[in-house]
């Protein structure tokens, strides 16, 4: 996918979008002090960039079309380790994001179980890349055991799929291997995957790298000394099989993750090379 917009025209959309996408004005393009015209004239100055809003919604995953969603806050959301890219469905994110702190959204993910993993059974069903076709049916896996209450081996298949994808994300970008070409560790893939700036985030790399923002905490490292993780954690699904880690809650997660991480490779095009 290769939209780009200009400076003139993204200081533009900063500015109309406020009163149509009031997440863009907010969280992708540097808030500008401009005075609206009166709303009898407002429909006639944003008609011109219309097609342009048109094109900057069909960029985003298909939950997020013409939501109005607050992409600042999703921004925070995805970072606490929360998917939200094709993935849950646009009203469960709404709910997600009017919740008070983290146990309120964990129990937003367990009210809404049957809709998240119907939002996953959709996404699967739209991966067009072949390739994927052994990743997709075990996540569509993970999906079913979920759906009946077989929450531990869902998530432990879930952060098994996802593993293997972040691998053949990594083998096929060199930059992100060591100098000799070997799996360069999770440390390393943390620095290589695509980043919001904090700053002056920019459309284009809010949709790039999404789909990768929860990564940090699913990936994070925990050893022997240290707590084990209560929320998803691939490491800790690993190597602390028991009932902290393993919850429903986290389950859905992991499925939730490598469902949106599957769906968005294939939907971007991003270079893959797995060894599966």
């Amino acid at each position: 996918m290769d939209i780009s917009f200009g400076p003139d025209l993204s200081r533009a959309l900063a500015a109309a979008t406020k009163g149509i996408q009031e997440a863009v004005a907010a969280a992708v393009v540097p808030p500008l002090e401009i005075r609206m015209p009166a709303l009898d004239h407002l429909a006639e100055v944003i008609a011109p960039l219309q097609p342009a809003l048109e094109r900057l919604d069909a960029m985003m995953p298909a939950n997020w079309r013409g939501a109005r969603l607050d992409y600042s806050d999703m921004i925070v959301l995805m970072r606490e380790g929360i998917p939200l890219v094709w993935v849950p469905p646009a009203d469960v994110i709404r709910q997600l994001l009017a919740a008070d702190d983290a146990a309120a959204r964990a129990q937003v993910i367990d009210d809404c179980r049957p809709a998240i993993l119907s939002s996953c059974k959709a996404a699967l069903a739209a991966v067009s890349d072949t390739q994927f076709g052994e990743q997709t049916t075990l996540l569509e896996e993970c999906v079913h055991m979920a759906d009946r209450g077989m929450f531990s081996g869902a998530q432990a298949l879930a952060a098994n799929v996802l593993d293997t994808l972040i691998r053949g994300l990594t083998y096929a970008n060199p930059g992100w291997l060591k100098p000799n070409g070997q799996w360069p560790g999770y440390a390393k893939v943390l620095e290589s995957i695509p980043a919001v700036e904090d700053d002056d985030a920019t459309i284009r790399q809010l949709r790039e790298a999404a789909a990768f923002l929860p990564f940090p905490k699913a990936l994070e490292p925990f050893w022997a000394a240290d707590p084990i993780p209560e929320t998803f954690n691939r490491h800790a699904t690993a190597h602390a099989a028991a009932a902290t880690q393993y919850t429903p809650v986290n389950a859905v997660t992991g499925i939730m993750l490598a469902v949106s991480v599957l769906r968005d490779i294939d939907d971007m095009g991003y270079p893959v090379q797995l060894h599966a």
